[in-house]
């Protein structure tokens, strides 16, 4: 338990023996009470060091639920805990409603109260660290909502500045979730083309017969009911076209993405004609190209004209310091799309999923505080809300191991991932972030069938 002593409490009573009674206690257990007899004199002690309001309910004047409201707008940040020996469940519920911290009843229990008063001094801690989580993420989200404070992500922060200020083709590697479009979308913002456009596609999501059609354009009729169509690289003329998932695009295209790169033209299916882009081309891959290489199912000269500037993103495990923020900065923002009053998380809630290694990373983190958040009846997240997987320390968890090759961590995060959706195929892959097409492909190379 955290030390209380030197805390100061104002105790508001009518009753002068009631008033001693706590007064006397209070500061035999360290604390520092400021003991009044009426609302009036209570609203005189308010003030910033005053961490605890605790007052009776029923006085003459301002009552207690008088000083509640009046507390809410001086001292926002102290807690309110009101007494009465004519407590009822209606006033005790429009008490919580109106924003006190909690309700006792007397007879008093002096160890109760106790607790109650430390329970408060521990939220408002817990209030402050969430205070300083805020203004922490105001500094760190200069970089487009990437939050991160950790040091492999001020490396990445900085060599994304510099990237941004050139004109060269970036290749993105990461695990499925540690937010390679965030990224691609950071450098775009901050260069000289940032107010163009951005274009992102998923090579894994189009269908083999039409990436061409859909990365170069195609005239009318040039297949079966095939209206005119710009295509992807003439969307992003003079901004940055995003290709997520470049290891999925089949081998007959990678040389004309290669031409298209190098010349800065294109040929739209159905046509003879060359069109001069301006584009800014990032790439973004979850599996290893250079193995594609060797395998013959990536084209060299296409690897190495991506790979001119090559980021590596970290997995969340590698960057635990990053978690709460990352926490805070989710909860924000899923209460408010999903108008939810939930507004914390419980410290041991926050120590769960801080020592979980998620495989899925940053997607995986944010899906998994969203079902928390939108299933939850507290205000306050707590470790029962959250997936039981999270709670138990497995075996397996601990099979990551520093010193694995990036090979056998994605065998391993793949595994498990496939165990806890119960061999289900489209979950794993969308909990990874790659197709049905890719995982199968994982599944048969790692021989996890």
């Amino acid at each position: 338990m955290s030390d209380y002593r030197g805390w100061k409490v104002l105790l508001v009573d009518d009753d002068e023996a009631s008033r001693d009674a706590m007064s006397e206690w209070l500061e035999r257990r360290g604390m520092h009470p400021i003991a009044v007899g009426s609302g009036k004199e209570a609203i005189e002690h308010m003030h910033d060091g005053v961490a605890v309001i605790v007052t009776d309910l029923r006085m003459p004047g301002t009552s207690g639920l008088d000083l509640l409201r009046i507390a809410k707008e001086k001292v926002p940040h102290a807690a309110v805990i009101l007494i009465s020996g004519h407590g009822t469940i209606d006033t005790a519920v429009t008490a919580l409603k109106e924003g006190a911290f909690d309700f006792l009843a007397k007879p008093l229990k002096l160890d109760e109260l106790t607790h109650r008063i430390e329970r408060a001094l521990e939220n408002r801690l817990m209030t402050v660290e969430i205070a300083e989580l805020h203004a922490k993420l105001n500094e760190l989200q200069g970089l487009h909502n990437i939050v991160g404070n950790s040091d492999p992500m001020r490396d990445l922060f900085e060599k994304i500045r510099l990237v941004s200020k050139t004109k060269s083709t970036v290749l993105i590697i990461g695990e499925p979730g540690t937010g390679k479009e965030l990224v691609a979308r950071a450098i775009h913002k901050s260069s000289s083309r940032g107010e163009n456009p951005f274009v992102p596609i998923n090579c894994a999501a189009i269908p083999e017969t039409l990436v061409e059609g859909e990365l170069f354009g195609h005239e009318s009729g040039v297949f079966t009911g095939a209206e005119k169509r710009e295509g992807l690289f003439r969307a992003a003329d003079s901004g940055t076209l995003f290709l997520d998932e470049i290891g999925e695009l089949p081998l007959g295209s990678q040389s004309k993405l290669l031409r298209a790169i190098e010349s800065r033209k294109i040929m739209p299916l159905g046509t003879s004609k060359e069109i001069d882009v301006d584009v800014r081309l990032v790439a973004a891959t979850n599996s290893d190209l250079e193995q594609d290489v060797a395998d013959k199912r990536f084209r060299s000269d296409l690897y190495y004209r991506l790979r001119v500037i090559e980021l590596r993103l970290p997995p969340l495990r590698e960057r635990r310091e990053d978690i709460p923020l990352l926490i805070r900065y989710f909860i924000d923002q899923i209460a408010q799309e999903n108008d939810r009053p939930v507004r914390d998380i419980s410290p041991d809630a926050v120590e769960v999923l801080t020592a979980y290694d998620w495989p899925g990373n940053v997607r995986e983190l944010r899906n998994t505080l969203e079902s928390a958040l939108v299933l939850t009846v507290n205000e306050i997240i707590q470790v029962g809300d959250l997936p039981p997987h999270l709670k138990e320390k497995t075996v397996d968890q601990e099979l990551i191991q520093v010193g694995m090759t990036m090979e056998e961590i994605e065998k391993e995060a793949i595994r498990r991932t496939l165990q806890q959706t119960e061999g289900h195929r489209t979950n794993a892959a969308e909990i990874l972030g790659i197709s049905v097409r890719n995982l199968q492909r994982k599944i048969k190379k790692f021989e996890l069938e």
